[in-house]
């Protein structure tokens, strides 16, 4: 009876060391297929006034002159899918006041979104803020402003209360 419990210990033991080993490697597998599958990445953000014939950020800052016709989103990306939708959304004070959304069809690159108004005049004084939602997902939010000096800026907040 004594072998009996001996073999049963050892295979129950055996089962054990095989669950935990399947689930490792099950574990594994989903952690490397969100990898290649495409797992959407940020791998730099700037907020700028404009990009030079190279498409790259000129003037980045997140305090933007009052007489500013226009704010540039750039941003690096990685690991994307084809056909990943991209939502670009700008709000002032906390209020939306422009949505975009695109599709990718690259797994990395750059890409680059402006705010202006239509009539060209310069961008409204206050707190911005863009947010970049991949998929109906979050994955980044930036905020800058809008002013002439920091002063203006604090003076504008008690108003907008």
């Amino acid at each position: 009876m004594a072998d009996h419990s001996r073999k049963s210990a050892k295979s129950l033991a055996l089962a054990g060391v095989f669950v935990i080993a399947l689930m490792a490697c099950l574990s594994w597998s989903f952690h490397t297929n969100n990898i290649v599958a495409g797992s959407f990445r940020l791998d730099e953000v700037q907020i700028c006034e404009e990009l030079d014939e190279d498409l790259k950020p000129v003037r980045a800052d997140r305090n933007i002159p009052l007489d500013a016709q226009q704010v540039c989103l750039w941003f690096a990306y990685s690991r994307a899918r084809n056909g990943d939708s991209l939502e670009i959304s700008w709000s002032l004070n906390e209020r939306m006041i422009q949505r975009e959304t695109v599709r990718l069809s690259e797994r990395s690159g750059t890409r680059a979104f402006y705010l202006l108004k239509e009539d060209g005049s310069p961008l409204d004084a206050g707190y911005y803020s863009v947010s970049i939602n991949c998929n109906g997902r979050e994955r980044g939010t930036e905020s800058f402003s809008v002013a002439s000096a920091a002063k203006d800026v604090s003076a504008d907040v008690l108003i907008w209360d």
